[in-house]
């Protein structure tokens, strides 16, 4: 049995012993934590973070900056904390009064509430569920970070001759004509022997097939089968009932914090501003609760339901762990049934079996990245813990591992024998490709293609329109030419004299030899560079920064260790 199962089977009798043990020799908990410190969570720039400073920047950062985020955050707070130590060491520092300022942009409402502590830390704690010290802390971090990114960009610069020869690249373009050979046209007067399909087969079984790359391969690599149990969140709305009562509940409740009025809608409804009341005295105005009412169904369902779903899993995970405790497994199917779940074990749409590599699970719970590897994780048998998704919360469990392996010869001696003839095919192509080059080196293009037909048949010449440097979109592309396949003759045409011609090897996806002629060029008027220069570099210059600040961020992320730390 793995040894989670065992922790899981002993862990009430392990946490009895263990309280009792530290209760008679260390007494109170945290003076365990003191004589035994946790490990740190990870390391930022040669500084180890505790799991403390990190859990508290988690909490803090997700309530201001990731309220609404469907996905986990740690990560994205992570890189945060690695800009703000950063920032830290570069000296750069956040002023009282900047803070200030931005905290004012943060709740554009009277102004003199934040002049009121015991309101503003009233406000804190009912939108953030932070105390003063906290909220002020998250958005000095966010202003550290902001500003390092500011000082970072405007200190990247882009001359006259370098905008210049980057638009002579995005601004030039050419116009080919080309023929295609593919290895599959000449593929069926292609023959093998048996010793050459068998040779084919010991050269390439080790390796895992990338048909996108061009990678021959035959090993088969692992797989899973797995079920899981899923409270949906479409199944528990439609169960969820909200009274009139119950918004309007809600309505007097959060009118104040909500649904106020701000000065100039009052105006133009033809009521007083604040201030303009008879007596000087303020009066707050509100939405009117019919216009928020649809809105407020919303918050009160999506609250409700994810109470439901938390206390269906839940309450679905503590059997699972009793059934554990007792030394026995429950089925997910029963416990589906019991607890009114979905219940899935997922089909792969590949091939109509149950059975699912890392790439192919990516597709099952699309919004979580992370879910094919977990599962790959987990040991066969061991129920995971409950995981959010934007479709619900589930509890998934591994049926079934499956260890790489490489099929005998026997059982896959006919897709090898396939295989090793389109090998061959391609390069028959690509022998063809250079009879074609040759001829027209010594004629034309049209004559090279016509040498050609007695081997190949009717050939077709392709002739593009004008198109720019892959990577380059403009409107004026000729789009056939940018498709992927034709990728390869596109990288190559730019590096062409006018009226010269090459062979243009594609060996990713459907083999393709191409025999391509550059027909013309369409070169770049210095004059509209210069009239339009300086929104050009400014152009350029942004995209310039925007490329280093993320290059950077991959640097100072590499710099960084979340989930280890050097001893």
């Amino acid at each position: 049995m793995p040894a989670t199962n065992w922790f899981r089977k002993n862990q009430k009798k392990l946490l009895g012993i263990l309280v009792v043990f530290l209760m008679v020799i260390w007494g109170i908990g945290p003076a365990v934590e003191y004589i035994v410190p946790k490990p740190p969570v990870g390391e930022i720039l040669g500084e180890k973070i505790s799991q403390e400073e990190f859990n508290d920047t988690v909490i803090r950062w997700a309530r201001v900056f990731f309220k609404d985020s469907k996905v986990p955050v740690a990560e994205q707070v992570w890189k945060q904390m690695a800009l703000v130590q950063q920032a830290e060491n570069m000296g750069i520092f956040v002023t009282k009064d900047e803070l200030a300022q931005e905290i004012h942009s943060w709740f554009p409402v009277d102004p003199l509430i934040l002049t009121n502590k015991e309101e503003y830390r009233r406000m804190l704690g009912s939108v953030f569920h932070m105390t003063e010290y906290q909220f002020e802390k998250t958005i000095r971090e966010y202003l550290l970070a902001l500003k390092l990114r500011f000082l970072l960009k405007n200190s990247v610069k882009i001359t006259r001759d370098e905008a210049f020869q980057r638009y002579i690249k995005e601004n030039e373009k050419v116009k080919v004509k080309y023929v295609a050979f593919k290895a599959r046209d000449f593929i069926s007067n292609i023959k093998t022997e048996e010793d050459e399909i068998k040779s084919f087969y010991d050269k390439y079984s080790g390796n895992f097939p990338n048909v996108e790359e061009g990678i021959w391969g035959y090993k088969e690599p692992e797989k899973v089968k797995i079920e899981y149990v899923m409270a949906r969140n479409d199944v528990i709305e439609k169960q969820i009932n909200i009274t009139d009562e119950e918004m309007y509940k809600y309505y007097e409740n959060k009118k104040n914090l909500m649904f106020k009025k701000e000065a100039e809608d009052t105006l133009k409804d033809g009521g007083k501003s604040e201030g303009e009341e008879s007596g000087g005295s303020s009066v707050s105005e509100y939405k009117p609760f019919d216009e928020v009412k649809e809105q407020i169904k919303n918050n009160i369902l999506l609250k409700k339901r994810e109470a439901v779903v938390n206390k269906l899993i839940a309450d679905a995970d503590d059997e699972i762990y009793e059934n554990i405790d007792r030394g026995e497994f429950i089925s997910f199917s029963k416990l589906a049934e019991k607890y009114n779940l979905s219940y899935k074990v997922p089909t792969n749409p590949n091939d109509g079996t149950n059975y699912f590599t890392k790439e192919e699970l990516k597709g099952v719970i699309i919004d979580l990245p992370q879910f094919a590897q977990l599962v790959f994780d987990r040991e066969v048998d061991d129920p995971s813990l409950p995981i959010s998704s934007l479709e619900g919360k589930l509890i998934f469990k591994v049926l079934e591992k499956i260890d790489p392996r490489i099929p005998p010869y026997e059982e896959i001696r006919d897709k090898v024998a396939e295989d090793i003839r389109y090998e061959k095919a391609f390069k028959k192509a690509e022998m063809i490709a250079g009879k074609c080059l040759e001829k027209i080196n010594q004629t034309s293009f049209e004559e090279g293609a016509k040498f050609i037909e007695e081997e190949t048949g009717k050939i077709k010449i392709v002739e593009t329109g004008y198109f720019s440097r892959p990577g380059f979109v403009d409107e004026g592309n000729d789009t056939e030419v940018l498709e992927q396949e034709r990728a390869k003759i596109a990288d190559m045409a730019f590096d062409l004299k006018v009226g010269e011609s090459v062979v243009a090897i594609d060996g990713r996806g459907e083999k393709t030899c191409y025999v391509v002629m550059l027909e013309d060029r369409k070169k770049v008027d210095p004059k509209k560079f210069e009239e339009e220069k300086d929104s050009i570099i400014a152009k350029y210059l942004i995209e310039k920064q925007l490329a280093f600040l993320s290059e950077w961020e991959s640097w100072v992320s590499k710099k960084t260790q979340l989930g280890k730390s050097k001893s």
